[in-house]
């Protein structure tokens, strides 16, 4: 916090407290009187995946969620840095959903889109704050822009998983929806998993080259799909599209999903990777960045 803080009239509001606060807990110790110390709260980064690289000018979804124990209505300010700290920049609260497990905790989900204007090594962390009190500074994660980044890690079943709430759509008529991607390294897409599906039959999965060349497919009877017959070979700076037919038009969405590119290693989903068709054939269109809940499974 800058001296010129206290002299903007706009950060008074929201540093006020927080000098209060500090006082307080400085008045605190010197009375040497002993009291439990409410934990700061906390926050941690889910996109993008560590070692994540894109190009310069191309913005990036940085997202995450965040809690304070006395719930998410107290969390006052959503911030990101992308100098480790050094400065920070404000995002907006997208979703409040439980934080899983038996935590018993709700967490408020947070987004900043950043477009990186010089190439570089940044490193990007992130806090939640109440009126009272900065947050705990996340865990870090290293973005690559412009710059060469060596290969690190992976994801959860190799796939693209979001917290953020998904609604159940019922179209009444077919409906091939998919998932636009690159991948980070050379090898291969070995399936397609469909994700918590709305009961609809599912009838194919297909995995396509950017053009409209189908590259494998697969009929399905139920959810769990079966890998395809031979892993198709994907490489780095080519897109595909991985999707699936639903004869009865139902499935899950989730809207607001790709504003800017996501990065979940080995996965880059470019803006508005979430596509459809109702023809049958090569899904393009989009609908209000949403995601439909179909990943493809990747092997090296």
């Amino acid at each position: 916090m800058a001296w010129q803080d206290f002299f903007d009239p706009s950060r008074v509001r929201s540093v006020w407290p927080k000098v209060l606060a500090a006082a307080a807990a400085v008045l605190l110790l010197l009375s040497g009187t002993a009291h439990a110390v409410a934990p700061l709260p906390q926050s941690h980064i889910y996109t993008p995946s560590n070692g994540g690289r894109i190009e310069v000018g191309e913005p990036v979804l940085i997202s995450g969620g965040g809690y304070e124990q006395t719930g998410p209505d107290n969390l006052r300010e959503y911030e990101v840095s992308v100098d480790g700290g050094t400065t920070w920049r404000s995002g907006h609260r997208t979703a409040t959903v439980r934080l899983g497990g038996e935590t018993g905790i709700t967490q408020a989900l947070w987004a900043y889109v950043f477009t990186p204007d010089e190439p570089g090594v940044y490193t990007v962390v992130s806090r939640v704050n109440t009126d009272t009190a900065y947050g705990q500074v996340s865990a870090p994660r290293t973005l690559y822009v412009g710059v060469p980044a060596p290969v690190t890690g992976g994801c959860y079943s190799c796939g693209f998983y979001s917290e953020n709430p998904a609604a159940y759509e019922d179209e009444g008529r077919p409906v091939e929806l998919g998932l636009r991607f690159r991948v980070d390294r050379p090898g291969s897409v070995t399936r397609i998993f469909l994700w918590n599906l709305a009961g609809g039959e599912v009838s194919m999965v297909r995995l396509w080259r950017s053009d409209g060349t189908l590259l494998a497919y697969r009929h399905v009877s139920s959810y769990y799909t079966e890998p395809f017959p031979t892993p198709v070979p994907v490489v780095p700076g080519e897109e595909y599209v991985a999707s699936f037919t639903s004869w009865r038009g139902m499935y899950r969405s989730t809207e607001n999903m790709f504003p800017a590119t996501v990065i979940q290693a080995p996965f880059i989903l470019p803006a508005h990777a979430g596509v459809y068709s109702y023809d049958g054939g090569f899904p393009t269109q989009t609908w209000n960045d949403s995601h439909y809940w179909v990943t493809p499974e990747f092997q090296s």
